[in-house]
């Protein structure tokens, strides 16, 4: 028998824990708080004769800090804005953040992000359609994203078709790769023949900014992910083109494609183009796959580069950006 907290909804239950990632009523500010009551009837006279037009400023000071305070933990907790969208600052109840789509009070959607998913790097996910097989199989799925603060929109899956093999029990199961560019809010549209299935909306924490490491591969020393992707580094100083060669590890049907390198700087959203080429396997410096390119960014400062296959990011690697 369950007892009654079991048997309330995760999200009832989700409500009795704290929406921060650390405390936010530290020992140091307890201390504060506790010295200055100690000190407040010492202050007390003296409080008693400042002016009424003082104390209605020092009144509104405080209000406008606390409205600062209240506005900043809403943009920095996930938690607060699943509880409190605020429409002024872009929230909306159709970007509350939810893994599961339903209708009717009954389950038809749900996404299972890869446990570790930041912005930049490719998890993989799972998108349960809660509609038997005999329903779908035949049919094509497609699903694209968009970013709530910046309308960058994106192919999540390609048109796909639902084939017997996607058949869990009592429902239907389709992968994808889920490799976001940006952190924040993402809503992701599922098509079903070009008819709205559903939607889910999940929030993309940030990857770390630590600058990928170096490694060797054949004679060459390179910069980024060992086993997945990296180049020869000459190193990059804002807005100098120089040559750099990437080299790709992956199956045959990954490595073959339209590539598309991109870039954000760090503390912005904005993403720009940085060199487009075709890309095919083929052996070289012990990768599976390698392509020369050209590549200059604009400022100085750290760079997350991605590579993107097909339009499916592959991977990406972060760099420092020297100034001229």
């Amino acid at each position: 028998m369950k007892t009654e907290q079991e048997q309330q909804p995760d999200w009832m239950q989700e409500l009795g824990s704290s929406p921060f990632n650390e405390p936010m009523f530290t020992s140091s500010m307890k201390s504060r708080v506790l010295n200055s009551a100690g000190s407040s009837s010492l202050m007390k006279d003296r409080t008693m004769r400042r002016s009424p037009a003082r104390s209605r400023f020092m009144a509104a000071s405080i209000l406008t800090l606390l409205l600062i305070a209240a506005v900043w933990g809403w943009r920095e907790s996930p938690a607060l804005q699943q509880l409190v969208p605020i429409k002024g600052l872009g929230g909306s109840a159709e970007w509350t953040p939810h893994n599961v789509y339903a209708e009717n009070g009954v389950d038809k959607l749900q996404a299972i992000p890869g446990g570790d998913f930041a912005a930049g790097a490719p998890a993989g996910a799972w998108w349960n359609l809660f509609t038997p097989i005999q329903e779908l199989e035949g049919k094509h799925i497609r699903i694209s994203a968009v970013h709530r603060d910046t309308g960058t929109t994106l192919e999540e899956l390609a048109e796909t078709e639902i084939t017997s093999d996607m058949a869990y029990n009592d429902f239907t199961r389709v992968s994808s790769r889920f490799g976001m560019p940006l952190s924040g809010l993402w809503k992701f549209n599922v098509m079903v023949d070009d008819e709205p299935y559903g939607d889910i909306v999940i929030h993309v924490p940030d990857s770390s900014w630590e600058p990928s490491p170096s490694f060797k591969s054949g004679v060459y020393d390179m910069t980024g992910v060992e086993g997945r992707l990296g180049f020869i580094n000459p190193g990059f100083i804002a807005g100098q083109p120089n040559k750099y060669m990437w080299h790709f590890w992956g199956r045959s049907e990954e490595l073959t494609g339209d590539l598309f390198i991109t870039a954000v700087k760090r503390n912005t959203s904005k993403i720009i183009d940085v060199f487009e080429t075709s890309l095919r396997p083929g052996k070289h410096n012990g990768a599976d796959a390698a392509i020369p390119t050209t590549m200059s960014l604009p400022s100085a400062g750290q760079w997350r580069i991605m590579a993107s296959i097909n339009g499916q990011l592959f991977g990406s690697v972060i760099v420092e950006v020297d100034s001229p």
